[in-house]
């Protein structure tokens, strides 16, 4: 009789735990999954959703939380998204020199041009920076959207009121031309601004 009750109990325990089991294993899902949610959610749905000009952005050194979202973007968003660039940024040292050289020329280049930009056509300017170079702090000539080494150019000194190294100057973009790098001309100089390390450091609308 207690071999056959004991036998019983543990037939119990098993249909028990074989319900519990499963409600277990589903509590502490959901329960995980709500905690990523709520600690990362909302910076994984703005990933997720972010396109070419918001990818450069955080290249850049922008916070994801400052990244804009509204479509299309204003002079006024573009400047403060300019200063934030200038003054709020993450560390990333020369490794973001042409990351930010882009990015403030896109948002310099908005502000200047006094009219909303649709983020469609911010993507499409991004393009021109593909295949040009700018001359880091150190000396190097780096690519813009990698930001990978094509040149190690020399030490960078002040020359004529610019910082130079060579035949290169910082904030300027170079085009591969014959072997060697060349002052682009696709993207125009802007109005009323000055680069500093590859970053426009004075803004005045028109």
């Amino acid at each position: 009789m207690k071999r056959r009750a004991v036998f019983a109990g543990r037939q119990g325990l098993g249909r028990e735990l074989s319900w519990r089991l499963p409600l277990l294993l589903w509590v502490l899902a959901t329960g995980c999954a709500g905690k990523q949610d709520g600690l990362y959610g909302a910076t994984r749905s703005l990933l997720a959703s972010t396109d070419d000009f918001g990818m450069l952005l955080l290249n850049a050194g922008l916070r994801a939380e400052a990244l804009p979202v509204a479509d299309p973007m204003t002079p006024e968003e573009a400047r403060r998204l300019w200063l934030l660039l200038s003054f709020d940024s993450t560390d990333g040292g020369l490794q973001r020199t042409g990351h930010r050289a882009a990015a403030t020329y896109l948002l310099a280049e908005a502000t200047l041009g006094g009219a909303p930009v649709p983020r469609h056509v911010l993507n499409e300017r991004l393009l021109r920076f593909e295949k040009l170079a700018v001359l880091r702090p150190d000396g190097c000539l780096v690519m813009v959207l990698s930001g990978t080494p094509v040149q190690c150019v020399g030490p960078v000194q002040v020359q004529d009121g610019a910082l130079k190294a060579g035949d290169y100057t910082v904030g300027r973009f170079y085009a591969s031309q014959e072997g060697s790098f060349r002052e682009d001309t696709s993207v125009p100089p802007l109005p009323n601004s000055t680069f500093h390390h590859g970053v426009v450091v004075t803004v005045e609308p028109k």
